[in-house]
């Protein structure tokens, strides 16, 4: 016997299930004339005729009701699997989801990346990951990961990138410095400053070279450092500034504030992203993980400024 073409099983089904040819051509969304060669080459297939046209029906042999009976399950269990698979949603996931950034970036997501995840009922670990300093993040195809940085990123096209969102940029600065009484700082006065500068991690530019040198500044900066919080010791401490938005309430403990930077008048922002392997990027799971991950960020610029507000 010849293979089936699976399609033809699904024609047999039908004809069965709806018996007249107009309920048949329009559940299948067919012509009258691919009905009719479908039924052709089942009935060249089992040597049967299979049904049996009477009072303008198809009615089944005794063969047909057989091989339908053994068939309708397995086509069932198939359209099953095929759903699942279709909806295979973040809260069946099974394994660990990777997520790789920055530890600057890492110490503010973490925590409410996590909520999300658990208010969604799911089921996944979460291992954080540093960005590598001499690459790219290991996004292979058999990992649920995803890195955050910088946005736009400089990827190949085993890569996806998405945009999350932007932020308003500002400066830490100690309390006692003279342009701290300012509401903001005017980005040309950030060259009268020294920084510390965040190291981003490899092939993802730092921060004031995305912003500040297509303004024509460069910071006066002689320490780099991974931690935000080291950065906003070394600012209470060495009288040093840090350049980041205002996403660390807990500044006024380090004897800090925080002010906007502006461009004649208007805000500075920046934007980040993420990036994952081409092989997930239209997975469902994806898609929810992407969505937790901008709310997440809308929830963190509500805080921010909230924050900035009071202060």
């Amino acid at each position: 016997m010849t293979k089936l073409d699976l399609n033809l099983v699904r024609y047999l089904l039908a004809v069965n299930e709806y018996r007249t040819t107009h309920a048949i051509i329009r559940h299948l969304s067919v012509s009258r004339s691919t009905l009719n060669r479908s039924l052709a080459q089942l009935r060249g297939h089992f040597g049967n005729e299979l049904f049996i046209t009477s009072n303008g029906q198809y009615m089944p042999t005794a063969f047909a009701v057989n091989l339908i009976q053994a068939i309708s399950p397995l086509v069932k269990s198939l359209d099953d699997c095929i759903k699942q698979s279709a909806e295979s949603s973040i809260e069946r996931m099974e394994g660990c989801l990777k997520v790789y950034a920055p530890l600057y970036l890492t110490e503010h997501i973490m925590i409410g990346l996590m909520k999300e995840l658990k208010q969604h009922q799911c089921n996944l670990g979460f291992s954080f990951h540093a960005w590598p300093t001499d690459s790219l993040p290991d996004l292979n195809p058999s990992d649920f990961a995803v890195g955050i940085n910088f946005f736009p990123f400089d990827i190949d096209s085993r890569f996806i990138q998405r945009r999350l969102g932007s932020i308003h940029l500002g400066v830490y600065l100690r309390a006692d410095n003279p342009l701290s009484v300012n509401k903001a700082i005017e980005i040309n006065d950030l060259q009268k400053m020294n920084f510390v500068s965040l190291d981003s991690g490899a092939k993802v530019p730092h921060l004031e070279k995305v912003i500040l040198e297509e303004h024509g500044i460069k910071l006066s900066s002689n320490i780099t450092v991974a931690s935000m919080q080291a950065a906003l010791r070394c600012a209470e401490q060495l009288d040093y500034s840090v350049f980041s938005s205002n996403a660390y309430p807990e500044h006024s403990q380090h004897n800090l504030v925080w002010r906007p930077v502006t461009c004649e008048g208007s805000p500075i922002d920046f934007q980040y992203g993420f990036i994952c392997n081409r092989s997930w990027y239209q997975h469902p799971a994806m898609k929810t993980l992407e969505e937790l991950l901008k709310n997440n960020f809308q929830e963190a610029i509500k805080n921010i400024l909230d924050t900035t507000s009071i202060n």
